[in-house]
This record gives C-alpha cells, structure tokens and sequence, in this order.
C-alpha cells in the first residue's frame, strides 16, 4: 500500500511538471468531470453497481463490496452540518480508532472488525490510511460515547484513542445504514462497478449510470465534490447527444464531436481538482443514460480527430445560433485568437433555428434589481445607453446611468448581467433608444401615416445638428426626447408620447414614457466559433464536417 501511495505521488508531480500533451488517438487520455449538477456539493451520494462496486487505489483493484453504497461526509449526521434528515441523530464523526495494527489488505481489516463487533457489541470496520488498513469504532455524535468505546477498548488491552474525524474522513453505508469503511479525505480512492455479463461496467450515481471510475472529494469545509474519472472517447458518447441533437445530419454530428474532443483536451488540467464541469460551464455531459447510437456513431468515425491551428490545439468554443454572423473573440472576451474570427453565417439564418430572433422585455426595478445583485449600489435607473458595437453587431459596451454614475459593462458582461440569449440586441425604453439602421428604423407614429421601408431611417439629431454633418453615423444612443429622425422623407422631429419601430420582430409601438426596457436581438450564446444550428443547415447542404470546421474556424486544420 505504502508504495502504490508513493507511487501515485510521483505521478501526480511529473504531471505538474510537464505541460499536458495528449494523443487522444492513442485513446489513453481520461478526462475529470465535475457531475451532479445542479448540486454542486452535497452531504452524501449514493452509488449503485451491478454485480459489485469496486475501489481502487489509483489504479490498482483494493476490495470490491456489495452493489449499494452510500457514502457521507463524517459530519453528516452532527450538529456542526446542515442536516436534511435530523431523525438519524445517533450516527456522528467521534471514533475509537485502533492505531497500533496495521492490515494490508480490506480483508485482513474486515474479519478483525467482526470479531470486535462480537466482542465490544458496537460497530467496528476497515479504516484506510496511507499506511494501509486500520480499525475505526463506532460512529457517534458525540465525544464521550467514542471516549467510552476507547476506554473499553483499553481496559482488554488494545490501544485505542478517540479522535473526531469531522474534515477528514468519508464513511461508506451499506443499504441498512451500517458503516462498511472509512478513508481519509486525501486518500486516491475510486470507485467502480464490476458486471460479470455486460460489456460496459456501469455505476450508478445517485440513479444515473457512467462509465469509469468516480473520485470524491471533500473540499473547503463539508463540501463534497463528484468527479467522474472517463477515457476521452466515452466521456464524447455522453457529451455529443446533449450539445446537440442526436437526429441532425451526420456531417454536424461528427463537427460536434471535433469541437467537443478539442475543447475537452484543451482544458485537461493537471493541476485542478477536475477538468471538465457536467454543464454549460464546459460542456453538458449526462453520462451512460443518455447516449444515442447517432452521435457515438460519429464519435468512432472522428476517434482521435481534433482542430488545430499553425500546430497547436484549438480552444474550441461553440455556441447554438449566430443570429447572422459569428464573432471575433476579443469582443465577446479580452483574447485575440487568430483561428476566432467573426465570419458571416447564412446557414444559421437558414437553419429555422428557433433562437434567430428573440426579444424580452424588463421593468425598471427588474434592472437595478440586477444592477445590485452585481455589487452596484443603485437605487434610480435614468438611462441605458449601448455605448459600442463591433462590426459584426455584438454590444461591447453598454452603459448604465444611474444615481450612483455611470456604471460600464463590457463585451460578453452586459449579456451576463442581463440574462440575455445574446449579446447581439438593441434597447428600446421611455428614456432611451438604439438601433442599427439596417435593424431598426423609427418613426413619430404620428407625423407618418406609414412607415418607412427597413433602413428607412439614417441617423437621429439634435436640434443642433444638421443633417449634412451626421449623415455618416450608422448608430445613435441616448434619450429621444427633443432628437429629430433624418429620414428618407426629411427630418422629423420626435416628441409625442409613442413611437414606431420596424423592428426584427415586426412594426411595433413603444410607449416613450415606459418604465419597461425592451430587448431584441438575434442568435444565441457567445457568437464565437461554431453555430451549432449553422453546422447543421450546412450538413443538409451537403458540406464534410472538415467544411463545417472550416468555415467556423479560421485557417485550422484537422488531423
């Protein structure tokens, strides 16, 4: 034992060492992924094998157990942690270990703890240490019971000692509630199903099945995190059919599983506790349930496959639809990539994704309810104003003037704060207005019988300016009342109390002395490299996988 610990230190310190290269085609890259989302940390998981669960100790088989498991933080059942079940108030961190006899193997540990059960009549099991197998008593809520077990212990002439293994230990439950072992938090432990039958050797955690082996760990204070240890190729089998659907064209199918392999290497990260998270955050991953024959069809036909750029893995990123273009990574983000480059995109428009257009509308309170959540003290919200746009339409800044100043948001920051599908909108609202002219062309409702033709309108002025001075101006913020419309019928001035807008979603009229804020944008995600509804309109055309990555990545090759 002392030396497969050893061992696995070596391990762990060359990889820190060295930067990560991985042949994926060699297909012995594993990939750590975060699981059970939305429930980031939890006080206990359940897991169920088939014929047995396994453990491992890095990568060699320690015991096998029977098929249920549940497995807790010391501190479960105590006072000192949040408790969902407060009926089980018996079960607590306070032990009494005996330090003296260490065992090298679960079973050696596992006939001792029996016969102290029959001697003591208080529960006894294999604890694992560094070391190897100790013997851990009983598991109490409090420490005078563990003191007295200790004393009992003592008195026939074992040395025992009380200890409180709050932080330190996970303690594993059969299916009647009786502790099978305990282990150190640090301890590389894994867990496995064993089939006898089956091709696949599943376990399941808490109901849901995944391949591999699955760490946990406790980290900050009573906090447990699941991480699923999985080969590359199958941790692709759970990704692919929930980034995108299993019935899209092969061709799509097999440019998502580029694009997910790519990413997911890019960002193994030895240094971390896992690699991957199971959801948006990196990529949705639901594990065995969920795979469909269609896209592990397209993982083996790619196996190995991944996008590079002047030699060098690509940072993969995707998102559902473009909404017309996609975008530079500097303006969404702060880095410039090469291979990122903002490329038009008529296949997402054609693609009849559900997210080419959208609007949503938010009240005043709404905002600076937001605008706090985001550590700004604001009790008043005058205007919005989008203060920048890139030129393949996406907001770079936006601007909030408040009774606490002028608060900026830039690039991908305002979409976040806001909630919004994209960062590709507009804002129309009773103190402020913008538009695209191309977009979103205005009239006075009551000086026009009709509107005018899409990009009818060329700038808004003050009563300043003259149309021959601003003629060049393509976008306008700021408040409208007292702005004039320069029009392709003349100049109109605004300040009735409702406007019409053509807009994305049609002709609609707008209250100017709204508390409402109302968004319309296009696409949905970041814009950056491939649209998912884009890659799956270009399958239907007719285009490779390598055409669709091609077309979405700048000058990257695939090998």
């Amino acid at each position: 034992m002392k030396k497969l610990i050893k061992l696995f230190i070596i391990t762990i310190i060359l990889s820190l060492l060295f930067t990560v290269s991985v042949s994926a085609k060699e297909n012995d890259c594993y990939v750590r992924v975060r699981i059970r989302y939305p429930r980031l940390f939890n006080e206990q998981v359940s897991f169920e094998g088939y014929d047995e669960i396994i453990l491992y100790d890095d990568e060699d088989e320690l015991f096998s157990l029977n098929n249920n498991l549940t497995l807790r933080i010391d501190t479960y059942y105590t006072e000192n942690y949040y408790l969902s079940d407060k009926s089980q108030g018996n079960h607590g961190p306070y032990h009494a270990v005996l330090r003296d006899e260490i065992y090298s193997s679960y079973e050696e540990a596992y006939m001792k703890s029996e016969g102290l059960k029959e001697e003591f009549n208080s529960e006894f099991y294999p604890y694992l240490i560094e070391e190897g197998f100790i013997i851990g008593g009983g598991n109490f809520a409090d420490k005078s019971s563990s003191q007295e077990l200790a004393e009992e212990l003592n008195d026939e002439g074992y040395n025992a000692e009380s200890i409180n293994g709050s932080l330190e230990n996970i303690i594993a439950y059969n299916n009647k509630n009786k502790p099978v072992f305990m282990y150190e938090k640090d301890m590389p432990v894994y867990f496995s199903s064993y089939n006898e039958d089956e091709e696949y050797e599943m376990i399941k955690v808490d109901n849901r099945a995944y391949r591999g082996k699955i760490a946990l760990k406790i980290i900050d204070e009573f906090k447990l995190l699941t991480i699923n240890y999985v080969e590359l190729e199958n941790y692709l089998y759970g990704v692919v059919p929930n980034e995108i659907p299993s019935s899209w064209g092969r061709e799509a199918l097999k440019a998502q599983a580029l694009a997910a392999r790519t990413y997911a290497v890019y960002n193994i990260a030895p240094r971390q506790l896992y690699d991957m998270e199971d959801n948006q955050n990196s990529q949705v991953y639901m594990g065995y349930d969920y795979e469909k024959s269609s896209t592990n069809r397209a993982v083996d036909e790619t196996e190995g496959e991944m996008i590079y750029y002047d030699g060098e893995l690509i940072q993969a990123f995707y998102h559902s639809t473009s909404g017309g273009s996609t975008e530079n990574s500097e303006n969404v983000w702060y880095e410039e990539l090469p291979y990122l480059r903002g490329v038009d995109d008529k296949f997402s428009d054609n693609s009849g994704s559900p997210h080419t257009t959208w609007q949503t509308t938010y009240y005043k309170e709404d905002i600076i309810r937001l605008l706090n959540l985001a550590d700004n003290d604001v009790d008043e919200l005058y205007e919005i104003q989008i203060k920048k746009v890139s030129e393949n339409n996406r907001v770079v800044e936006c601007i909030f003037l408040t009774d606490a100043g002028e608060i900026s948001y830039k690039k991908e920051n305002a979409r976040i704060l806001l909630g919004l599908k994209s960062s590709w909108f507009s804002i129309v609202n009773g103190n402020a207005f913008y538009f695209i002219t191309e977009y979103f062309p205005v009239i006075d409702s009551q000086e026009a019988e009709t509107p005018p033709s899409r990009g009818g309108i060329l700038d808004l002025i003050t009563e300043e300016e003259t149309e021959e001075t601003r003629n060049e101006i393509e976008f306008e913020t700021g408040s409208m009342t007292g702005k004039y419309a320069i029009t392709e019928d003349g100049i109109k001035k605004i300040n009735r109390e409702k406007l019409s807008f053509i807009s994305l979603n049609g002709t609609v009229t707008v209250d100017t002395n709204s508390e409402q804020y109302n968004f319309e944008g296009r696409g949905w995600g970041h814009g950056i490299g491939m649209s998912q509804y884009g890659a799956k309109q270009m399958a239907e055309e007719g285009y490779t996988y390598n055409e669709i990555l091609q077309h979405y990545y700048t000058e990257v090759t695939i090998k």
